[in-house]
């Protein structure tokens, strides 16, 4: 480990100083569209696969080959891949990185250090962000017309889910491994609200990801769970979902798991999350457990087309 330790660290010394002598790579020209572009980042990569062709893109991170978090994962097993580290990156000699704006801080810096351009995106927690990535990653990569017609496909998906709108209230319940939900200021949370349901967490006053008690889920009793889905190994994360309780409020709400492909990274992709919880909305009954009879009782209980 240690002997390791000593050859990165040489490797990178070597590379800066290649970089600074100007043996590395080379930055793109202030007005040349980037040609080797790597991405570090699950989000950044479903961006770039989507806007740029093969020819172009130098290397995904890793993530980008998991079908459970990536979507294109069938297209990423065309790519290189990157685990993240620097002088794996300085070796595919890119002209453009992007990368997420919360990660992976010592590689940003390196590169740059050696010149080479790095743009930092931000995740998208809502759709406005979705579409302000988009544009921009359009712009970096100038492919803004592929942009602006994947955006019109996503706005089109989700004008169509308005239209069908049910009118009557329900409510619907975000529950992950454990233990947690989302609140207001999450595109989780904006999701669901578009396919037609009010947000638990939202209606509890939390923000962000929070915890919601098992206890909590079942006293508010929402028309729907949604969850994502198991994972092939067992964990102790997902103990949750085995307790009884969960068992009997699933008897009288309905229950249903989202990909997380789809809605993990803000991309034009979250239309179908969107779609699908429409979907189960359509299909609760006429009166949910969110609206109350006259009497005041209770009733019991596409991957995106690439363009």
């Amino acid at each position: 480990m240690t002997q390791r330790l000593w050859n990165n660290a040489g490797l990178i010394a070597a590379m800066v100083v290649l970089g600074l002598s100007g043996g590395g790579p080379q930055p793109a020209q202030a007005n040349a569209l980037p040609k080797r572009i790597v991405s570090l980042n699950l989000c950044t990569d479903q961006l770039v696969m989507m806007l740029a062709g093969p020819e172009r893109i130098a290397a995904v991170s890793h993530l980008a080959l998991d079908p459970k978090l990536s979507v294109l994962a069938e297209y990423a097993k065309r790519l290189p891949i990157t685990y993240g580290q620097a002088e794996e990156v300085f070796l595919h000699e890119p002209d453009l990185v992007v990368a997420g704006s919360f990660h992976l801080n010592p590689t940003v810096d390196i590169l740059r250090r050696l010149g080479i351009k790095v743009e930092e995106f931000a995740s998208a927690d809502s759709f406005a962000g979705i579409r302000e990535n988009v544009r921009r990653m359009g712009r970096l990569l100038g492919t803004q017309e592929k942009a602006e017609a994947m955006l019109a496909e996503f706005d089109s998906r989700l004008a169509r889910v308005e239209r069908q709108r049910v009118a009557r209230p329900a409510l619907a319940a975000l529950y992950y491994a454990n233990s947690y939900t989302s609140g207001a200021d999450t595109l989780a949370a904006e999701v669901v609200e578009r396919a037609g349901f009010n947000n638990l967490g939202t209606e509890l006053g939390l923000k962000g990801t929070a915890e919601l008690p098992l206890e909590m889920l079942i006293m508010e009793q929402p028309d729907l769970v949604v969850t994502g889905l198991a994972y092939d190994a067992p964990a102790r994360a997902q103990e949750v979902f085995e307790h009884p309780a969960l068992a009997y409020l699933e008897r009288r709400s309905k229950n249903t798991a989202v990909p997380e492909n789809l809605w993990i990274c803000g991309t034009p992709y979250t239309a179908r999350a969107v779609e699908a919880l429409a979907a189960v909305r359509r299909s609760l009954p006429a009166e949910t457990a969110a609206v109350a009879d006259p009497a005041g009782a209770q009733p019991a209980g596409s991957p995106f087309e690439r363009r």
